[in-house]
């Protein structure tokens, strides 16, 4: 083996380990990410015991079904909930607001659920 070759082995084997070396750093940095993303997305949001609240609301004059929903998300300490969401919370107890595309009349009534934090005994 001339010195040429020895030299151009060296070489490839060189390229080898470090090839060898940044795949093992990019599957290390791949398995760190999706154990925090996992983390984050299955970790949850828990801010202490809840009550749900069951509300009816009779539309009013003049009421929106975006004012109503910030009014009564004011109200729900129980957690972080988005605007859009909880919208949605409502839908879903009054299936007659998809057919009517969420408009209300003055008359009409609305079951609201919201959670609260639930108060701690001083017993």
């Amino acid at each position: 083996m001339t010195e040429f070759q020895r030299r151009i082995e060296a070489r490839q084997i060189r390229i080898a380990r470090s090839d060898a070396s940044i795949r093992s750093h990019i599957k290390k940095g791949i398995s760190i990410a999706a154990l925090a993303g996992a983390a984050i997305l299955f970790g949850g949001y828990y801010d202490g015991d809840q009550v749900l609240i069951e509300d009816t609301y009779t539309v009013k004059p003049g009421d929106t079904f975006w004012d109503i929903s910030e009014t009564f998300l004011q109200k729900n300490t129980g957690g972080r909930r988005y605007i859009l969401e909880f919208q949605q919370g409502i839908i879903e107890l009054n299936p007659w607001l998809q057919d009517t595309h969420c408009q209300i009349q003055p008359g009409d009534k609305l079951r609201i659920n919201y959670f609260i934090k639930k108060e701690a005994d001083d017993k």
